[in-house]
């Protein structure tokens, strides 16, 4: 399907539609301001209509739109010098959103926090962005496997840390 003009048009219009809330909300995360936020989100939607259609993209542009946010988000973070990206990259990718049951688990988020700036981002892509290991792949450079297996072993660092917890509640229904 090559669609053109109209179809062009109402794709566009879907995509906005389906990815503006998510994508402001991720690049709220990295910039921790509204106004540039939404900036961002607006130029990211732009570029995304100046591209050749469909061209390039083999699927729905979720990872490439999340990408783009991103960089440019951090583009904007540079420019205003607001930190210095070398030092607190860590801190920019590192902001982990989980259900409001978790947030009061303090030995969780510390364990989460614990985790590699690249384990907690795929974490976040993946559960809080609903983004498949592809998506996340595309996104960060990582290969599918790669996000795969940072996703499995983040994972299991905060299973051991939720187990102990569990245990520590009802030592006497241990479970192997």
């Amino acid at each position: 399907m090559n669609p053109n003009g109209q179809d062009k048009r109402k794709w566009f219009q879907q995509t906005v539609i389906g990815l503006e809330s998510p994508l402001l909300k991720y690049t709220m995360k990295i910039i921790n301001r509204l106004a540039p936020s939404e900036e961002v989100v607006q130029d990211s939607f732009l570029k995304l209509w100046q591209q050749e259609f469909p061209g390039q993209f083999e699927h729905y542009p979720k990872a490439w739109l999340y990408k783009v946010c991103r960089n440019f988000a951090i583009d904007y973070l540079r420019k205003e010098k607001k930190c210095d990206l070398d030092e607190n990259l860590e801190d920019i990718l590192s902001t982990p959103c989980l259900n409001e049951a978790l947030l009061d688990a303090s030995h969780i988020l510390k364990e989460i926090n614990k985790l590699s700036p690249s384990e907690q981002e795929v974490l976040i892509l993946k559960f809080n962005d609903d983004l498949s290991y592809k998506e996340i792949a595309e996104l960060t450079g990582f290969s599918v496997s790669n996000v795969g297996a940072k996703i499995h072993n983040a994972l299991e660092k905060i299973r051991s840390v939720v187990l102990a917890e569990l245990n520590e509640l009802a030592p006497t229904k241990t479970k192997e």
